[in-house]
């Protein structure tokens, strides 16, 4: 399995012992991978005994074998729980991030997402006003973009202005009262 280049681990809920196990299993192993380049990553992660910093942890190694596509489901995290590293939004080789669940992002100065084409974001939790708008001017390549906003209370306005998006797909909850709409798709 160490060669592997898709790797995908989660998806149910576990006992005591199973959870154990993979906790385990990922904590020694994945740091061992091999495989120079990880194709896809995916976590999906149903379970709250799942501590944030082992998920950094996790996603630190995918981002420093040169991931193309890394997708972490989580949903039964407490609110605002940071779990990215900051590596990730310097990753030169990603073109495909999905986050699903109570994912806190912590969107640094420096980004720099130079291969991103597919962004998906349900649910998601921004730090502070401004963090996705940062985020989306720093995608030069971005094509397809799905939002799914649950909260609004830490967007502020709803801007997108990437030059080669050819996908938007906006869902609001019934919750979600923006302060405004900014989205500009040809420049």
């Amino acid at each position: 399995w160490m060669w592997l280049t898709k790797l995908k681990f989660g998806s149910k809920r576990y006992s005591e012992a199973e959870f154990k196990r993979l906790q385990c299993f990922l904590d020694r192993n994945l740091p061992l991978h091999r495989a120079p380049v990880i194709e896809s990553f995916r976590l999906v992660l149903s379970d709250s005994r799942f501590k944030p910093e082992d998920i950094r942890m996790w996603a630190v190694v995918a981002v420093s074998r040169y991931i193309r596509e890394l997708e972490i489901c989580s949903s039964y995290f407490p609110e605002k729980q940071n779990i990215l590293p900051s590596s990730l939004y310097t990753c030169k080789s990603l073109v495909i991030l999905k986050l699903n669940g109570g994912i806190l992002m912590d969107v640094p100065q420096m980004v720099c997402l130079p291969s991103l084409k597919t962004l998906v974001l349900k649910g998601v939790n921004y730090f502070k006003q401004g963090s996705l708008q940062r985020l989306l001017s720093n995608c030069p390549v971005l094509e397809d973009l799905f939002v799914l906003l649950l909260r609004c209370d830490d967007i502020g306005m709803f801007i997108v202005i990437v030059p080669s998006l050819q996908r938007l797909s906006l869902y609001l909850s019934p919750r979600c009262n923006l302060e405004g709409f900014v989205i500009v798709l040809d420049t």
